[in-house]
């Protein structure tokens, strides 16, 4: 028995994974999400360090949280 994903899933390990940044309210409430497209963590984590703007940014890969990262005061 093989342990190669099924031949519609095969392709999925080579995508960029899929991680998505959550804009937050003062309160910690989502304002809204954005979908980031990133080869690493690495990468990632820039993309959402540069959408703080006043706002807190939490960076999730799926249901792992990554980071949070605090609006500058």
């Amino acid at each position: 028995m093989s342990n190669d994903p099924p031949p519609e899933r095969a392709d999925l390990r080579h995508e960029a994974a899929r991680y998505r940044a959550l804009i937050l309210d003062q309160g910690g409430r989502v304002l809204t999400m954005t979908a980031i497209s990133a080869e690493s963590d690495d990468i990632a984590i820039e993309a959402a360090k540069s959408m703080v703007d006043g706002h807190a940014v939490e960076l999730w890969d799926g249901v792992r949280f990554i980071e949070n990262f605090a609006p500058a005061e």
